[in-house]
Parts: structure tokens; sequence; C-alpha cells
């Protein structure tokens, strides 16, 4: 599937919020005052940056629509599963090892048994409960899960019924999270009534919206893609474009604003990227560029790799030399967070694009082998 590049912008934006919120979290616990550098008001303003997981959540659905649905009948579950596995799991398997050497430091306690609970998906459903073993997995952990629920209802039954299933899941997700929460989204790893799990709802919900957005979008493909707007028209929705980003921005990144329902998130995601979609805007098309997607293909590797970086510095600078983050405060950022870029890179042309190639040309090796 070719890549939607203003997507892959958005993608970005999501990776970043969390990078920062990940990184001012044990920063503002251990120096919130430092000279000319507040690291307690850099923790509170990019707090709001685990939403971003649910935008996350939105762009699978979507992709899931988009690529596999419409082939869904030529594959099995095995195989969709298998894909998946090997897409995703070789930089987890990459970020357990770095994990291990770590551990022979002493910056951090390694479990065996933690981390095979991780390796086996287990830590976004609820059955991992505690956030030590490569803890941001559990947003692929989730996502897996629902993926195959949702593939397996489509590949078996009547879409319209699972259309309907699928709509009743967003509902009661959305419903049940943002009450037992008092409005908020939740952590992942709390489970209600020992059943329902806040990853796995916050995974139904999300996906399921990605699931409707890609089948407007392949249902009025043609459309959108003949449809000319005056220069009126594209100036309002540049403006709407400009206001659904601006607030994800401010919210995600610079400033932290208390929402008594933060299921507004998932509208302005939401309107994000059917606006996206539609590429009507200026603003829309202006990041529909190669830099987008330049950066956009960097953001699994920095996603799941950064933490490692964090207990690193956690482990070593920031435990054992605070005068020099004391003194040296935006230097200490700036390096920790090019650190965490570098790794990610690194990750992606060593780990997951190597892999990602290998599995490429099997599956061009099967397909073309005689029956």
């Amino acid at each position: 599937m070719e890549k939607i590049k203003n997507l892959e912008f958005l993608r970005t934006l999501g990776c970043i919020s969390i990078v920062l919120l990940h990184f001012f979290i044990p920063l503002s616990s251990k120096f919130p005052l430092v000279w000319n550098c507040n690291y307690l008001l850099f923790g509170y303003n990019t707090s709001n940056g685990d939403k971003a997981v649910d935008l996350f959540f939105i762009l699978s659905g979507l992709f899931f629509t988009i690529k596999i649905t419409s082939t869904s009948k030529m594959q099995s579950l095995y195989e969709f599963v298998k894909k998946k596995v090997l897409r995703l799991w070789p930089v987890l398997i990459w970020v357990i090892f770095l994990d291990f050497i770590l551990s022979l430091t002493g910056i951090i306690n390694f479990s065996f048994l933690g981390y095979i609970i991780t390796l086996l998906g287990l830590n976004g459903n609820g059955i991992g409960i505690q956030l030590g073993y490569v803890s941001v997995f559990w947003y692929v952990s989730a996502m897996l899960w629902v993926l195959i629920l949702y593939f397996y209802l489509l590949k078996n039954f009547d879409k319209k019924k699972v259309n309907l299933v699928i709509a009743l899941l967003i509902y009661f997700s959305y419903v049940f999270l943002l009450h037992v929460k008092d409005g908020h989204i939740g952590s992942h790893i709390q489970t209600f009534y020992f059943i329902f799990n806040v990853g796995i709802l916050r995974a139904l919900g999300g996906i399921g919206i990605g699931y409707f957005i890609g089948e407007w979008y392949k249902n009025n493909l043609s459309r959108i893609k003949t449809l000319t707007l005056s220069i009126k028209s594209t100036i309002i929705l540049t403006i709407i474009e400009l206001g659904c980003l601006y607030f994800i921005i401010k919210n995600l990144i610079i400033s932290k604003l208390r929402f008594p329902n933060q299921f507004i998130f998932m509208i302005f995601f939401s309107a994000i990227i059917v606006l996206f979609l539609w590429n009507k805007g200026y603003i829309s098309k202006a990041l529909s560029n190669n830099f987008s997607l330049f950066l956009g293909k960097y953001t699994y590797s920095i996603y799941m790799t950064h933490n490692t970086i964090i207990k690193l510095l956690n482990g070593t600078i920031w435990e054992y030399h605070p005068e020099i983050v004391f003194k040296y405060p935006v230097l200490n950022i700036v390096i920790g967070l090019f650190a965490i870029f570098i790794l990610g890179v690194f990750t992606y042309h060593f780990i997951e694009k190597p892999m990602a190639d290998i599995i490429l040309k099997k599956q061009s090796a099967n397909q073309h082998s005689p029956k």
C-alpha cells in the first residue's frame, strides 16, 4: 500500500508527543526546578502525550481497513497474524536485548518472566499488570489482539452485521472508559471488574473509529480524487485543518488543558485524519511531502527504543551527576532527545528495515513459486 504522506506527519507528531512525555516524567520528578529550565512545567505541559496512542489506534484501524480488508479472503487468520508478528517483533527482541545489556550494568532489573509475557504479546490486554517490561509495547499488544478480532469477524461473518458489532464496541468501550474514569481515558494497565482492561478498550474504540474512516475513504476514493474545490472553499477547509492541528499540537505538546470529557481528543483526531485523507486544504497538501514520509518511517523504531535511552540517562547522569542537569539543562534536553533519535534511526536501518526486506522477498518468492 502506498503511504499517505500527510498521515505520516500525524504519526510523527504522535511519536514526538509520547517521547516528550516519557522524557520529562523522570526529569520533572527528580529536578522540578532548575535554573532557567522548569522541568516540572515541561512535565505538566506534555502530560497529555499519552493520548497520542489513541491517535495511533485510529490510524491502525484506518490502515487495516485500506490494506487488509480488501484482501481478507485471500489470506488466513494465521497468515495475517504471522505477517504482523514478523513485522513488529524484531524491534521488540532488539529492545529486550538492549534492556538485558543495561541490566548487566545494574541500571535496570531484568525479569525473564516479565519479558516472556511481553514477547507473547500479553502486556496490553490485562494479563501483564506491570509497566516495567518494554512498557511501550502495550500499544502493539492491544492493537494486535483487537486487529485479530476484527479481522476474524470480517473474514467469517456478514459485513453489515460486523459493522454493527464494531459500532457497538466503539460506543460501549468509550462509554465505559469515560464513566469509570470521570471523563478520562485512563491508564492502559488498569482492569475493572477483573475483565475490562483499559488498553483493550482504547484499542477497540480507536481501531473501530479508524475502521469506519477507512470504509468511508475506500468507498469515496474516486470522488475524493476528482473533486475540485473553489478557492473560497479551500481557504475555509484550510482554516478548519489549521484549527484541528493547532488543538492537537497545543494539547499534546505545548500545554495541558483539563477537559471534563477526553473524548474530545477522538473527535479532533478523527477530524484531522478525514481532512488529511481528503487532502483539499493547503495544510494537508503542504504536509503531503517526502519529508513527512521520511520522518514517518522512523516512528515505530523511535517509539519502541526511546525508553532505552531514558532508562540509561535515568540510571547514570540523572542519578549520579545531577550537577550536570542543574548546570546545563538545555544541553541535557538536546543531547537526550538527540540520542533517542539516533538510536531510533539506527534501529530502523539495521533491525526494522532489513527484517522487513527479508519478509518482503520471501513473500514475493512464494507468490512467484510454481504451485
